[in-house]
């Protein structure tokens, strides 16, 4: 669900921005320079307008200038961007330096001439407009008077407009300046406060670990800079590093590195020394998460850049280490504070080297800690005490998160060396400050766990609990939260599972059920409780579809509201404005109404299922697992025969992964045939996982497995573990699978993304569909030649998104190779249409009729999650039709309203999980299936067909032809399952390589209809 306080204070805190900066409150909205003289003829900056009233350009549009508060040009100079009518871009640019620097302009002049005869540009030079990528290459004008120079370059229509500025800046005519009120509606200036809006909070999100929020604010504000300012490189490259670092720290790891390697190219040629040091910070921050400790402690050993090192020494050589404060204007330019606070990150060109570069260093040396500490090493502690020193020699408040960070990492240390009394003492006083800055955020939540996990160790197991209680309130409830890691929760599990003794003590197996939902919940279970809840209940459908539509309608307000926020024409204004109010007081009236007709509906939306609720949800014949791999070990439950059975295993997430990884590697085909299975690699993680209570449900007759993993299960088909050892080991030298003893033989399965998920599901109450199978791709792949990729690059652009998004699937040959279609076999007894080729784009998805009442959607292409700039949320790649992007998205899946019981996503990899991805279309992990999973059962399906891998073309056919004839009279899952036994009897095709990688999620239990 999308909580509507954050929409109301996100447009407050905008509209409230805009006034105070037309009123020339905000630090953030002064001129660059406020103050400092430009020299010869006693101008200076605070002698030049704010913004200039310029006439009416050659097209007959009003036209204004604003002057930039984020670029500073050597020499001391300023720049004005040139607006013209409702245009949110700049059509020109204006530059002013002090006489003795004029020739700092010889950059923007650059390739301009004198006019070559009568007919060319009088009055003006003219510019080369097709030999550069930059907006400004067309015509020019300079002027000179006062002892300054300033100089234009615009589009052709703007030469007047562009001599009247230049004119009046240096005293030639006297100004027209801007009243605030007219300051206020510039698309310029609105456009950088949108983005400071974004970056403040951004900051503030990553400072109290809420992650996703703090990457979606980095990624529009990117957006913003690249639509508006993109000759501003070295803002740009701070911004991406931003979101990089947060996609990162969600495990997002391919889209990470890709943006760290890209600024890493960018760096090299910008030279901007404090921007390379941060990213070298970043970098070993990312290579932290992703587990890669020793090329972590490589980087984070480095040196620093000589201007950060000089920074550092000047600010401590003129501070002695007692600088108290900081100018309010860098304070409030990204922090929205006043006073002595600075911003939570070391980010931004504004900010006092001297602070950004002690925070530099004392970030570096906490992560050199944190790897050491990790790998065993000497030197921790002292890396600590430096992290420690450099924070207390910045003004206060300069990082508390980071400070926080270094508290915590002294106390887990002293933990492990069995102080636990010392380490919870210093947990506490920790805890007692960061609660002051911000008590209801995820890194409170990550203390608390630290504090339980100290008192734990002094066998004070209440007072633990206690603690791990309050943790995971907030991991549940904070705004941005997506669950919480298997690493912190690992420990609280264990203490509730010894409680729990085999779901003998009622009350512990019921905390540790709730703990357990808690753990790194897939995005797809809130969106499918959500979308049951709607469907449950008739009288609590309506109340809650409004609710759903109140949401969309008010991020649709807000968008307009922003697009539009450059208008000229104040009534428009005033009606986007009202609107937005409007739905924002919808929105509210809405969600109160579903609540009062589905009292339920939180819980259904933002937790898992009670006790009860899965002990009724479970049909005889049939169990419940869920598992998750923690640093702890391995924790689970069971839900068979009318019961709770909480376990644990010694598998550990470290051997969980080492394990599924040499598992994958054995999936796959090479020329001359596959590669041996690790037959006993498969055993392990059987024990790991169903050990403790497979026998019980043999016993209790269980044919039929519902599993829902968590971390790097959920990249293995449970299908292809092993329940008993070959005579050999498992070391298979015959390669004779035929008599393995797979799990397949003993169940049949279903996914479910969590437990809320599954029992949302099955109290589903739906007509099923009418119509037949409608069949979607493969679609022409995209290709490598210019004229495609100019194409493609206005269709990004017309989407605001980047023009260098035009070469997104360049260099990939995966996506230049056509795709194998669904072979002319698979479903011949159903109603079958297909669209493929340059016919299936995402309009022709979107518009078609047929759509919504089709039993079966079929999409044969790839997918993809996104990359932060480009693809930006989950998609199904089509052709390019006549508008768009040649993607259809997860929000446009969402609009579909579709009443399908299957959607097949025989696209790329698109259930693989748990592995680094490399390239495009092999970004799925088990998060990223569950945005498109997301949008298809909020549409309205109730199943997701999808593969683990690649599968061979022919066993493809057999396994999905034999599944669609059989689903006629079986439900879904035992269908799939015997197409897949029947690839596992033969020799050729018994390998699991052919016959596992599929998966079923959802609710499959019942047949597809007959006579469609």
């Amino acid at each position: 669900m999308i909580f509507p306080n954050r929409f109301v204070v996100a447009s407050l805190s905008m509209r409230l921005l805009m006034l105070v900066c037309a009123a020339g409150i905000v630090a953030g909205c002064e001129t660059i320079a406020d103050g400092v003289g430009f020299g010869a003829g006693g101008a200076s900056a605070s002698g030049l307008p704010e913004a200039l009233d310029l006439g009416v350009s050659a097209d007959a549009e009003q036209c204004r200038a604003t002057r930039r508060v984020d670029v500073s040009l050597e020499g001391l100079g300023a720049q004005y961007d040139v607006f013209c009518g409702a245009w949110r871009r700049p059509a020109g640019v204006i530059q002013v330096f002090p006489e003795e620097s004029e020739a700092q302009l010889a950059g923007l002049m650059s390739g301009c001439s004198e006019p070559t005869d009568d007919t060319d540009i009088a009055g003006g030079l003219s510019c080369p407009g097709s030999s550069s990528g930059d907006l400004f290459r067309d015509v020019a004008v300079r002027d000179a008077g006062n002892g300054l120079a300033s100089a234009g370059r615009g589009l052709p229509a703007l030469l007047p407009v562009m001599r009247r500025g230049v004119a009046a800046i240096v005293g030639k005519e006297a100004p027209v300046e801007l009243s605030a009120s007219e300051i206020e509606g510039l698309p310029g200036v609105v456009a950088l406060q949108d983005q400071e809006v974004l970056r403040r909070r951004g900051h503030k999100r990553n400072a109290s670990f809420r992650f996703a929020l703090a990457a979606e604010d980095f990624a529009r504000a990117a957006s913003i800079q690249d639509g508006l300012f993109g000759g501003d490189p070295v803002r740009r490259a701070d911004i991406s590093l931003d979101l990089a670092l947060n996609l990162s720290s969600q495990g997002r790891f391919a889209e990470a590195e890709a943006l760290l390697d890209e600024n890493d190219i960018l760096l090299s040629k910008l030279g901007t020394p404090w921007l390379s040091d941060k990213l070298v910070n970043y970098r070993a921050v990312h290579l932290l998460n992703k587990g890669s400790l020793r090329e972590a402690q490589a980087l984070a050993e480095g040196d620093f850049s000589t201007q950060t090192s000089g920074d550092v020494s000047d600010f401590e050589f003129a501070t002695a280490g007692a600088l108290s404060s900081i100018s309010p204007r860098a304070a409030e330019f990204v922090n929205q504070r006043r006073g002595q606070d600075v911003p939570p990150l070391y980010s931004d060109s504004e900010l006092e080297p001297g602070i950004r570069a002690t925070v530099l260093k004392a970030h570096r040396a906490y992560i050199l800690a944190a790897v050491l500490d990790l790998r065993g090493r000497e030197g921790a502690a002292q890396a600590l005490d430096e992290a420690a020193a450099r924070v207390a020699a910045a003004p206060a408040g300069s990082a508390a998160w980071l400070q926080a960070l270094i508290g915590e990492k002294r106390a887990l240390i002293a933990l492990r060396a069995g102080r636990a009394g010392s380490a919870e003492a210093q947990l506490r006083s920790i805890l007692a400050d960061w609660r002051t800055r911000e008590p209801r955020s995820l890194l409170t939540a990550q203390l608390l766990s630290s504090l339980g996990r100290a008192q734990a160790a002094q066998g004070d197991t209440d007072s633990a609990l206690a603690s791990y209680r309050e943790a995971f309130e907030l991991y549940s409830n904070v705004e941005g939260s997506f669950g919480v890691s298997p690493d912190r929760a690992g420990e609280y599990l264990a203490l509730l599972a010894d409680r729990a003794q085999g779901g003998v003590n009622t009350a512990a197996t019921l905390e540790y059920l709730n703990a357990f939902e808690d753990v790194v919940e897939p995005r797809a279970a809130a969106a499918m409780a959500q979308a049951a809840a709607r469907l449950s209940s008739d009288t609590a459908a309506v109340e809650i579809r409004v609710l759903q539509d109140a949401e969309r309608a008010l991020a649709d307000a807000q968008k307009l509201l922003q697009e539009e926020a450059g208008s000229a024409d104040p009534q428009r204004l005033a009606e986007l404005r009202e609107l937005a109010d409007a739905a924002e007081t919808a929105l509210l009236e809405a969600e109160d109404a579903a609540r009062r007709a589905q009292p339920q509906y939180m819980q259904l939306v933002n937790k898992g299922a009670s006790a009860q609720d899965l002990v009724d949800a479970v049909r005889p014949g049939e169990a419940f697992v869920a598992f998750s791999a923690t640093s702890s070990g391995g924790f689970g439950y069971a839900v068979f025969d009318g019961a709770v059975r909480p376990f644990r295993t010694d598998l550990t997430s470290d051997e969980a992964s080492r394990l599924i990884k040499r598992l994958r590697l054995t999936l796959r085909s090479r020329r001359g045939g596959t590669v041996p299975y690790a037959v006993a690699q498969a055993h392990e993680v059987f024990l790991g996982v169903f050990g403790p209570v497979h026998d019980d449900m043999k016993a209790a007759g269980v044919e039929t497995l519902v599993f829902s993993p968590r971390g790097s299960m959920g990249s293995m088909p449970p299908a292809a573990l092993v329940t008993e050892l070959p005579t050999d080991g498992g070391a298979m030298r015959d390669r004779d699978y035929g008599s393995i003893a797979w799990l397949a033989r003993d169940y049949a399965f279903i996914s479910a993304p969590s437990a809320g998920s599954f029992v949302a599901t099955r109290r589903t109450q739906r007509e099923p569909a009418t119509g037949g199978i409608t069949v979607f791709g493969p679609p022409p792949p995209p290709r490598n030649t210019d004229d495609w990729i100019n194409n493609y690059a206005k269709r990004m652009v017309a989407a605001g998104r980047p023009e260098r998004c035009g070469s997104v699937f360049a260099g990939q040959p995966n996506l230049q190779a056509p795709l194998t279609p669904l072979a002319p076999g698979v479903a011949r007894g159903f109603n079958r249409r297909t669209v493929s080729g340059s016919n299936f784009t995402e309009q022709s998805v979107l518009n078609d009729p047929s759509v919504r009442d089709s039993q079966v959607l079929v999409f044969v292409t790839h997918g993809f999650f996104g990359d932060g700039f480009c693809i930006t949320e989950p998609a199904l790649l089509t052709s390019m039709g006549d508008e768009g992007d040649a993607l259809l998205s997860a929000t446009e899946i969402l609009d579909m309203k579709i009443s399908a019981d299957l959607v097949f996503l025989a696209a790329c990899d698109t259930a693989r999980t748990g592995e680094g991805a490399e390239g495009l279309a092999a970004l799925f992990d088990g998060a990223q299936l569950d945005g498109l999973v997301r949008s298809f059962i909020y549409a309205g399906a109730r199943a997701v067909l999808a593969t683990h891998w690649v599968a061979d073309d022919k066993a493809a056919d057999a396994v999905t032809t034999q599944f669609f004839a059989e689903a006629r009279g079986n439900a879904m899952h035992l269908a799939l399952r015997n197409a897949q036994t029947s690839l596992m009897e033969q020799s050729d095709t018994a390998h699991p390589y052919y016959w596992a990688p599929y998966v079923v999620i959802g609710d499959a239990t019942h047949a597809l209809a007959a006579g469609s």
